[in-house]
């Protein structure tokens, strides 16, 4: 047995910090959220950088709605995240929701986070993370986000290293950064934004 503790290397956060990450899809399993409608939940285990090997990231997916409970109602943000997972992911093309959420175990994406400070009521200053975007792997560097928003490999996550949610903590209006159109969106109006944003 090991007799080395890596004390500098290891991340104490309990949300990811922001960056792009590999991912390994342990398992999306079908559900329901406490009003009943349709939410798949995710679990994602991190394969890189390696300070945060062995971290999961957990994402809920809400795919139905009042009207439809129990569906995967196409222009819901879950039903479309589960789309670009599936496609980043490359799990084959197909109509049975079962299958692909059986082939997509074990496959491997990259996953880019945004860390911010949470304001939604009943939420307000708990840490975050939010997704900017899913690839393929190869499509992107994996790595920490730098402090101009660059991403680069090399970086260490140290114990006492500030998050961008600190940084963010003392701005009036915290923002989160859509990949898709590259621009900061308020932190409360991001998953309306990520929503409808067409880039």
């Amino acid at each position: 047995m090991l007799d080395y503790f890596a004390w500098d290397e290891v991340f104490e956060g309990n949300v990811f910090p922001a960056g792009i990450f590999e991912f390994e899809i342990k398992v999306i399993e079908d559900g329901a959220s406490k009003n009943g409608k349709r939410m798949p939940k995710g679990q994602f285990k991190c394969l890189a950088p390696a300070q945060l090997k062995g971290m999961v990231y957990f994402e809920n997916f809400v795919c139905g709605t009042d009207e439809d409970l129990d569906g995967l109602v196409p222009g819901m943000f879950g039903t479309k995240a589960l789309k670009r997972i599936f496609k980043a992911a490359q799990v084959p093309k197909g109509t049975s929701f079962e299958a692909l959420l059986k082939n997509c175990e074990g496959q491997r994406l990259l996953i880019q986070l945004n860390n911010y400070i949470d304001t939604s009521e009943g939420y307000e200053g708990r840490e975050t993370n939010s997704v900017v975007g899913y690839f393929k792997i190869g499509e992107r560097e994996v790595g920490l986000q730098n402090a101009g928003g660059s991403v680069g490999g090399g970086g260490t996550v140290k114990a006492a290293m500030p998050s961008v949610a600190v940084a963010k903590k003392a701005s009036k209006s915290p923002t989160v950064f859509c990949g898709t159109c590259d621009k900061d969106i308020p932190a409360g109006e991001y998953a309306e934004h990520a929503d409808n944003c067409e880039g």
